[in-house]
């Protein structure tokens, strides 16, 4: 009679600890696959709001960049949004991205000092391979761009 309820004890037990574990691993995957998910989602949010901001930075320092060509800066207001931007840059870029967009914001702010060249000056000195004021900025986002997908 002892043995009986040993046997039924321990046959007892097993379920209860086959259920245990059952449910906790169901619990661990559950956990960790929303844990995944929740990184993600978030990489890929992060990594959509960053394409908006440098597509706005882009669209910005290009009209300034060929503003600056054909005058000198009169209204220093103007190179507001372009600071603006950078300063959204500085919040959340890389060191080489916010290198680079300081580096085109410094270069439009040197082209207002300079006379007013034509289109066709610039146009020469961009088809020399001399003149790419957005290459490096271009560059690093999609290096950063791509580093971020590839922790996905």
């Amino acid at each position: 009679m002892n043995a009986t309820i040993d046997s039924t004890l321990i046959t007892a037990l097993a379920g209860v600890m086959g259920s245990a574990v059952g449910g906790l691993a169901s619990f661990a995957t559950t956990y960790f696959t929303q844990r995944n998910q929740t990184h993600r989602d978030l990489i890929s949010r992060e990594a959509a709001h960053r394409e908006e901001l440098y597509s706005q930075f882009v669209n910005e320092a290009t009209n300034l960049y060929i503003d600056s060509l054909g005058k000198t800066l009169e209204n220093a207001a103007a190179l507001i949004g372009l600071y603006s931007l950078v300063g959204r840059i500085r919040l959340i870029a890389g060191d080489r991205v916010l290198l680079a967009a300081e580096r085109i914001a410094e270069a439009i702010v040197d082209s207002y000092r300079r006379p007013p060249r034509t289109f066709e000056d610039e146009y020469k000195l961009v088809r020399e391979r001399q003149v790419d004021p957005l290459k490096e900025f271009t560059q690093a986002c999609r290096e950063e761009r791509r580093s971020m997908l590839t922790n996905l």
